[in-house]
């Protein structure tokens, strides 16, 4: 089994734009509309909902655009991304405006490190 993709959501096409093209160096390679009808059926919203799909290599990611001010409401849920170079993601994610969150690890000079979106999505990288 793998995941095929994740889903989470952003207020905006150019906020959504912003972490995943110009942070995470993703592609737009797909927008598609779901109609009310469906999204009722899927997720209890009776609304028609746009969904933009960022990919590259490794990953693919489905992002719901709510067009609104709401925010994430769960405090736990993430995804967990690797990187290669983590400075540079912290530099470039914190000139950015994105929360960049280092927790240090006990007994050690290593650190937990998460970025959360615009929106409130958390990101763990590893």
């Amino acid at each position: 089994m793998e995941i095929e993709h994740i889903a989470v959501a952003s207020n905006s096409e150019e906020e959504s734009d912003k972490f995943f093209i110009n942070l995470l160096n993703l592609k737009k390679t797909r927008s598609f509309t779901i109609s009310a009808d469906l999204t009722e059926k899927f997720f209890g919203v009776n609304k028609e909902q746009l969904i933009i799909r960022y990919s590259n290599d490794e990953m693919d990611v489905e992002v719901f655009i709510t067009n609104d001010n709401s925010k994430a409401r769960d405090i736990f849920t993430h995804s967990c991304l690797r990187t290669e170079n983590w400075d540079e993601l912290i530099n470039k994610a914190s000139s950015m405006g994105f929360t960049v969150k280092k927790i240090p690890r006990k007994e050690s000079n290593a650190y937990y490190l998460f970025i959360k979106d615009s929106f409130g999505n958390i990101y763990e990288i590893k």
